[in-house]
């Protein structure tokens, strides 16, 4: 008898713990919407990072890549804090227009989009969106490296690469969880 009180026990105090929480799983995705999208190019070492690569000489060899790289803000007009931080549930990408693919397909010579068949890179941070606030989530794509490396291509030209951040908000950023799209949202509203 004591085993069922406390397993009942248990079972309450899940029930109410689970009830007072404020942050829930984008499952309301009527509160979610994107304020704002913003593309830039860029080899900054301290938004991209950098590579140890080997050189021909079998010495380590250091690369800064040059990515695109998305930056949305994403405001929550609910009255709980909504969560996008389970990389194993959620996921965010881009479905390019045909303007898009056409540009990163001049410039890179595929599809850097399509996430299956990415073989550059892909960088994605997402979190939590507070209460009746914003935040910003980032999605970039590696382009290539200015320098000649065993790694990454050599990034196509400047001209290319001008046509391609012309058209980088040509498309719709999908918001998936349990490889379920849950949300969408143009990119190019508003500019």
């Amino acid at each position: 008898m004591k085993k069922f009180y406390l397993g009942l026990f248990v079972i309450c105090l899940v029930f109410i713990i689970s009830a007072c929480s404020k942050t829930e799983y984008v499952n309301n995705v009527e509160y979610l919407k994107l304020q704002k999208a913003e593309v830039t190019l860029t080899d900054d070492k301290k938004i991209v990072g950098e590579m140890i690569v080997p050189d021909k000489k079998n010495k380590s060899k250091r690369i800064v890549p040059t990515e695109l790289h998305y930056t949305f803000t994403m405001e929550n007009t609910s009255n709980n804090s909504m969560a996008l931080s389970d990389f194993a549930k959620t996921n965010i990408r881009i479905e390019p227009d045909k303007e898009l693919v056409s540009a990163v397909k001049e410039a890179i010579g595929s599809n850097i989009y399509n996430m299956d068949n990415n073989k550059l890179g892909i960088g994605m941070s997402i979190g939590e969106i507070p209460s009746k606030g914003t935040s910003k989530f980032t999605l970039s794509y590696t382009l290539g490296a200015k320098e000649k490396n065993n790694e990454l291509p050599l990034l196509p030209t400047e001209e290319k690469l001008k046509k391609l951040q012309a058209n980088a908000l040509k498309g719709t950023l999908i918001i998936s969880q349990d490889d379920k799209d849950i949300a969408e949202s143009r990119l190019d509203l508003g500019q």
